[in-house]
C-alpha cells in the first residue's frame, strides 16, 4: 500500500499520518476493493492509452523510454493491486474455519490471522473477532451458571412437591387410622359391658377369673385404640424391630 507523507499540524502538535488507503477503523473493506480495481482496471488501459499516443508521434527513442517508463509504473500498480485483493481472501478462509468451529460450539482460544501485523484492516478484524469470541464464551458462562442453578431450583422444587404428597398421604393414613380405630371402639366397649354382666351372674370363681382375664384384655384393647385415636403424626420409623419391643414403641408410629 502507498502511504502519504503528509503530517497535519493542530494546536496540540502533529496529528497521526493518515495513510492513502484508510484502515476499517475510518472505512470499510469497500473502499479497499475499490482502490485496487482501479490499480489492476483502470490504471493499466489509461497507460495502454498513452503508450499508443506516444508511438504515433515521431520521436521513436523517446517513445521507447516513455513506454518502458509507463510500463514499469502499471506494472507497479497493478501488482499494488493485487497485493490489496490478496491479502484478503487468505484471511477470510481462515475467519470461515473459525465461525465453523464456534457454530459448532468449539470457541478458538484466539483468532490469529496471519497478515494482520502488516495490515490495519485485518488487525482491526482480528481484534474485533477476538472481542466477539471472548464475549461469547462470557455469555456462555453466564448461561451455563444460571442454568446450573435453575436446575438445582428445579430439584428442589421437585423434592419439595414429593415431601407435601407424602405428608399429604401420611396425613390420610393418620385420619383412616383414626375412623377405623373409632369404629373399633364401639365393640370392644360393648364386649366391656357384657363381661361386667357376665361376672355379676358368675357363681364359680373359675368363672369370675376367666372373666376378669377378658375384661382386662378389653380394657388393653381399649387402651391401644385410644392411643391411635390420640395419633396425630405420622413417624416414617420402622416400628418392628427384629428383638422383642413393648406396647409403647410398637404405638409409637
Amino acid at each position: 500500500m502507498f502511504r502519504s507523507r503528509t503530517t497535519l499540524r493542530g494546536e496540540r502538535g502533529p496529528v497521526k499520518k493518515r495513510p492513502f488507503a484508510a484502515p476499517l477503523s475510518a472505512h470499510n473493506a469497500r473502499r479497499q476493493a475499490k482502490i485496487a480495481i482501479m490499480l489492476m482496471a483502470v490504471v493499466p488501459a489509461l497507460s495502454s492509452f498513452y503508450v499508443g499516443s506516444i508511438r504515433s508521434r515521431q520521436a521513436e527513442g523517446l517513445a521507447f523510454y516513455a513506454e518502458l517508463i509507463v510500463l514499469f509504473c502499471t506494472l507497479m500498480a497493478a501488482v499494488a493491486g493485487y497485493r490489496i485483493l490478496r491479502k484478503y481472501p487468505e484471511s477470510i478462509i481462515k475467519l470461515r474455519r473459525y465461525v465453523m468451529e464456534v457454530a459448532t460450539g468449539v470457541l478458538p482460544e484466539k483468532i490469529s490471522l496471519d497478515q494482520a501485523g502488516k495490515s490495519d484492516d485485518l488487525k482491526y478484524i482480528e481484534q474485533g473477532f477476538n472481542v466477539i469470541v471472548r464475549e461469547m464464551e462470557n455469555r456462555i458462562k453466564f448461561v451455563e451458571e444460571r442454568l446450573s442453578v435453575e436446575a438445582g431450583l428445579r430439584k428442589a422444587l421437585e423434592q419439595r412437591h414429593q415431601t407435601l404428597l407424602q405428608a399429604e398421604r401420611h396425613r390420610v393414613m393418620v385420619q383412616s387410622l383414626g375412623a377405623a380405630c373409632h369404629h373399633l371402639g364401639q365393640p370392644a366397649t360393648n364386649l366391656g359391658m357384657l363381661l361386667f354382666l357376665m361376672k355379676e351372674r358368675a357363681q364359680t370363681n373359675e368363672e369370675m377369673d376367666e372373666i376378669d382375664a377378658g375384661i382386662r384384655e378389653v380394657e388393653a384393647i381399649s387402651a391401644v385404640l385410644q392411643k391411635l385415636r390420640e395419633v396425630n403424626e405420622f413417624h416414617t420409623e420402622p416400628y418392628i424391630c427384629g428383638q422383642a419391643c413393648d406396647e409403647n414403641q410398637i404405638l409409637a408410629i
